[in-house]
């Protein structure tokens, strides 16, 4: 299940907003496509199984909220959500690796779902982003 994050920095006010895992399939072109939750949205995603998960994550590192970023994707998608949610399904071995997660521009490997306690602002350098889990799909 999905869940959405909100933190806010006691200092400057900077506001970041993070949210996943969600379930994505590959359309027959090989693209992400939102599969929806707890079931698919769409046609499509009904002809389609479920190929890993992705989320909203936040880089420390740019300062910036990164959107339908692959958390895993499956050697064999997925028939169901419950078998993704009950970790039945084998992650490919490129997401064996907890440092497999990164951008592509910084390098960060230390993409953020929920920001720890006491976590610094990256903008103003002098607050804490405070804050944790507003919502839960």
């Amino acid at each position: 299940m999905g869940s959405g994050y909100e933190y806010t920095c006691d200092n400057c006010g900077r506001q970041v907003s993070t949210s996943g895992p969600w379930e994505f399939y590959r359309n027959d072109e090989g693209k992400i496509k939102s599969y929806g939750h707890p079931g698919p949205w769409s046609e499509e995603a009904k002809n389609h199984d479920i190929a890993g998960l992705m989320g909203s994550l936040y880089c420390i590192q740019c300062d910036r909220v990164f959107h339908n970023v692959v958390m895993v994707e499956f050697k064999t998608p997925s028939l169901d959500s419950l078998s993704v949610w009950w970790g039945r399904n084998e992650p490919q071995d490129i997401y064996k690796d907890k440092d497999s997660v990164k951008r592509p521009k910084c390098g960060n490997t230390s993409l953020i779902l929920e920001i720890e306690d006491e976590t610094a602002c990256p903008r103003c350098k002098k607050g804490k982003l405070i804050g944790g889990e507003k919502w839960i799909a």
